[in-house]
């Protein structure tokens, strides 16, 4: 049969072709009937491939049990233990409904996607690189003066350990030489609490960052807690009477506020002193000093409000042993003035006030001003847990109340200022009771 007689048969309609077999026989061939061996074929496939399947999977459940024994067996690195973790998801989830095939091309996706990961995290951590060196360049020195953050040690769950927990938390568990000093201990505490009227000393090296407000407000704030607080100004003619609704200024007479009549809340003392006039002597005791303390009888805390960048009166005032308070304001003078007024309260040579015991509040702060909020990560890096854990927010309150003759407390109380104003007198208290509170948390001491 020719090549044209086989192209005319293909060529052929479906109408004018005839069934497989009478073909077959037209050709001069033998029809075999293929959809057994076909079947068979496929069954037989079908197989293999399912062998295959079980196989892989069982690989891949051992391969995955024997990584992540090796992980928790080792410390390894972090990119590597993410890397094998995933390849190990993978190889155990694709091998339950993959091919082998399927396994390969999923565990290359998956190193791939990890290393991906590792290449986005060392891309993160050059990017942060780049943004610090971006800053500008009176913030990012500072970084280099912080020290990398040391993770305390957890005494291990032994006996051991457990005494030592025991030990350091539990007086009655400490046994006789424990409690012995740690009756001492208590007694010192003790004595400190009964010690003469602890001072608060408010002071700054910039004018305009609210140190008289923050003093009035602090003392009226006390005194809303029921103490007799006596509000010592250094400067003869300044603005602490107007707090409280007087109308002159009267230097050297010391003067009594009283709360409304339907108020609960303890009046306040309040004495205008001219250090000048109040002039130490080469030998004796410090007028200033001493004048202060003769107004402060029958008072519970003093607070004083320290003359602008009168850092000599600043030190006249450390031999009361106050803590020092100082309020910065959210700008670059303020960054720039907290390492001055450290070098300047370390040189004392008294014994009696270290850098340590001056603390920093920030004022006027409004957490909406990127600034703002940059200045405090400086000033928080900076200073330490010296800066307080919180902020006295901005707020046009502070200056209404002043213009009402009242503090902001009075002028309106259910401000989120005068919340603040509130956390800062909680503060104080912790750290120094007032004078005459009958101590908390003591026990009695054998004598």
């Amino acid at each position: 049969m020719g090549d044209s007689q086989v192209l005319n048969d293909l060529n052929e309609s479906p109408e004018n072709s005839s069934t497989p077999r009478a073909r077959a026989r037209q050709h001069g061939a033998k029809h075999r009937e293929f959809s057994a061996s076909r079947l068979q074929a496929r069954e037989r496939a079908r197989q293999r491939v399912q062998r295959a399947i079980e196989e892989e999977r069982e690989r891949a459940r051992e391969e995955a049990e024997s990584r992540r024994a090796a992980v928790a067996n080792r410390a390894i690195d972090p990119a590597e233990q993410s890397q094998q973790t995933a390849q190990a998801v993978i190889d155990t989830e694709l091998g339950e409904h993959g091919t082998s095939r399927q396994l390969a091309e999923a565990k290359s996706a998956s190193l791939a996607e990890a290393q991906l990961v590792e290449e986005s995290e060392n891309n993160h951590l050059h990017s942060a690189e780049v943004e610090d060196e971006e800053r500008p360049a009176w913030l990012s020195p500072l970084r280099a003066e912080v020290a990398d953050y040391v993770v305390p040690n957890v005494p291990a769950d032994t006996l051991q350990g457990a005494r030592d927990r025991l030990a350091s938390r539990w007086f009655a568990l400490k046994g006789f030489e424990g409690a012995a000093a740690a009756a001492k201990q208590y007694s010192a505490a003790a004595a400190a609490a009964a010690s003469p009227c602890p001072v608060v000393a408010i002071f700054s090296l910039a004018g305009g960052v609210g140190k008289s407000s923050l003093a009035a407000t602090l003392a009226r704030t006390l005194s809303a807690r029921g103490e007799r607080i006596l509000l010592v100004e250094t400067a003869p003619h300044g603005m602490l009477p107007f707090f409280f609704g007087a109308r002159d200024q009267r230097p050297g007479e010391l003067r009594t506020f009283a709360p409304p009549q339907e108020a609960s809340d303890a009046p306040v003392k309040l004495i205008a002193l001219d250090p000048e006039s109040l002039s130490a002597e080469s030998d004796g005791p410090d007028p200033l000093t001493t004048e202060i303390s003769r107004c402060a009888q029958n008072t519970g805390r003093i607070i004083v409000d320290i003359a602008t960048a009168s850092t000599a009166v600043a030190r006249r005032v450390l031999r009361m042993a106050p803590m020092l308070l100082v309020p910065l304001a959210p700008d670059m003078n303020s960054v720039v003035n907290a390492g001055f007024i450290d070098s300047v309260f370390h040189r004392t040579g008294d014994g009696r006030m270290n850098s340590s015991e001056v603390y920093y509040v920030l004022n006027q702060f409004d957490p909406s001003l990127p600034l703002h909020l940059d200045v405090r990560e400086v000033l928080r890096e900076r200073l330490g847990d010296r800066l307080l854990p919180f902020a006295l927010r901005r707020a046009p309150a502070v200056s209404e109340a002043l213009a009402e003759g009242m503090t902001v407390l009075d002028y309106a109380p259910a401000s989120p200022v005068a919340e603040d104003f509130d956390s800062l007198a909680s503060w104080i208290r912790t750290r120094s009771a007032p004078a005459g509170a009958a101590p908390r948390g003591m026990r009695w001491v054998e004598k």
